[in-house]
């Protein structure tokens, strides 16, 4: 089948660049002809990459150069739209060789030169692929331009959404994206979400589209994650794993350890971005039994929001001298920025993840990482994330064991922690061969890849 995906963005990182990279990989292993078109630059570089190139600069041709990576029995070729300096983004990061501003800071002439590009790009695509299938991702804008490419040639697309995209640009300007949004999505064959809050959530915000909602959940790689030998005898070990900012309430795990009870744990926090510096201070308050401080770090939050939750702990008076000793006591490890290949290293050492999201998540990709690597993964009951919890729960025979309110996350998270390890050695065992064996039957990129082909291709 010939296949054509679109994607706004790189190859690695994290969410749907890895979904992205995982079905496009998958696809070329099944026999499949691929073509995505994507912001990489060095797509040439990947082993499973055939051909890469870009566009010219009215998007009307492309060349492409092949690659000398061993062949499958599909292929998989690689283009960049020409779209110009600025790259619209969700969530602020730095992009070799571009300038990122996020969707809600784009001028209106950014945001028309943007989309006009890829849309002739994608039209070039299409006459020159004549895809089976066309599948293009996140609400905006994605879809719209999926829609107008799909609207000169006479053909049909399916649309996957992705949380970034909901939450940080149509929900902080509905006035400007929802509209995109319905456009995009109202025309669209198939829309997938990747969970059943995901759908529920973009549809109450941009309508139009339900009766042709399918859930597919995202997938991990359940080849590269997969569990490891842990030493029975090693200390409790807990991770988090993802972004430092506020949202993804890294500082209510912080804020959790002086609340939980089992011996020698030790807490490994894996990832990188701009509320680094804040959290190690909250890390350093906590072990120095310095309530003052740590209120005030609650206060000023990342400069633009307070910690809600953690000066609501303290402000309760329930910061005191015991809570300090108990959590000066867990080990607390910074390694930095891992990359995927490097965190499969990692992950599966942990007894268990915690995913501690304030915002809400579309799925949770990282908890279903863990879950495939037989690591427990402690989320709050909101959102998509929620939903895995609970999948997991159900699989082993749990209920609540992974899930806490995410109104009182930092005693949620400790309970969790304690409950889990209060669970003797052989029992937890047996839970965590269920949680690998869930992963693998339902959220293997495999089942995703084919899944979506199902979707897309008209007439199925």
């Amino acid at each position: 089948m010939r296949i054509l995906l679109w994607h706004g963005y790189l190859l690695s990182g994290s969410g749907s660049n890895l979904y992205t990279v995982n079905i496009s990989r998958i696809w070329r292993s099944e026999g499949h002809d691929v073509l995505l078109m994507c912001q990489e630059r060095h797509a040439g570089e990947f082993a499973f990459v055939d051909a890469a190139g870009g566009f010219n600069a009215d998007n009307t041709r492309f060349e492409l150069m092949q690659t000398s990576h061993e062949h499958a029995t599909g292929r998989l070729r690689v283009l960049r739209p020409n779209i110009g300096e600025v790259l619209p983004v969700y969530v602020y990061d730095e992009y070799e060789g571009f300038t990122a501003k996020r969707f809600v800071d784009l001028t209106d002439e950014e945001l028309e030169r943007y989309t006009s590009a890829n849309i002739r790009a994608m039209v070039t695509a299409i006459e020159e692929h004549q895809p089976d299938a066309i599948i293009t991702g996140h609400e905006v804008m994605g879809p719209y331009i999926a829609r107008e490419a799909c609207r000169r040639t006479g053909t049909e697309y399916l649309a996957k959404l992705h949380g970034s995209a909901l939450e940080y640009a149509v929900k902080k300007q509905p006035e400007r994206y929802a509209e995109f949004a319905s456009a995009g999505l109202g025309s669209a064959r198939v829309v997938a979400g990747g969970s059943n809050y995901m759908v529920a959530e973009a549809s109450s915000v941009a309508p139009g589209w339900e009766s042709r909602a399918q859930v597919v959940n995202p997938g991990c790689d359940v080849e590269l994650f997969r569990p490891a030998d842990r030493d029975a005898s090693a200390p409790p070990s807990v991770g988090y794993v993802g972004k430092f900012i506020v949202s993804k309430g890294v500082h209510n795990l912080l804020g959790s350890l002086g609340l939980t009870t089992t011996e020698n744990l030790n807490v490994t926090i894996v990832g990188y971005g701009g509320f680094e510096r804040g959290l190690h201070e909250i890390g350093s308050a906590l072990r120095t039994n310095d309530p003052e401080v740590l209120e005030t770090l609650a206060v000023r939050g990342d400069g633009t929001q307070e910690l809600g939750h953690l000066l609501e702990f303290i402000d309760g008076d329930r910061a005191t001298g015991p809570y300090f000793a108990r959590a000066a006591r867990v080990i607390v490890q910074w390694p930095g920025r891992l990359e995927h290949a490097a965190l499969s290293q990692v992950l599966p050492y942990f007894d268990v993840l915690v995913v501690p999201s304030i915002l809400a998540e579309a799925f949770g990709m990282v908890a279903a990482e863990a879950a495939a690597c037989g690591v427990f993964p402690i989320v709050p009951d909101h959102s998509g994330i929620g939903e895995v919890g609970r999948m997991v729960e159900e699989a082993i025979g749990a209920p609540d064991l992974l899930t806490y309110d995410p109104d009182e996350p930092l005693e949620g998270i400790a309970r969790c922690i304690d409950s889990v390890f209060a669970i003797p050695h052989a029992e937890r065992a047996a839970m965590e061969t269920k949680a690998v064996e869930l992963a693998r039957s339902r959220w293997s990129w495999g089942v995703v890849a084919d899944r979506l082909l199902e979707l897309a291709a008209p007439g199925e």
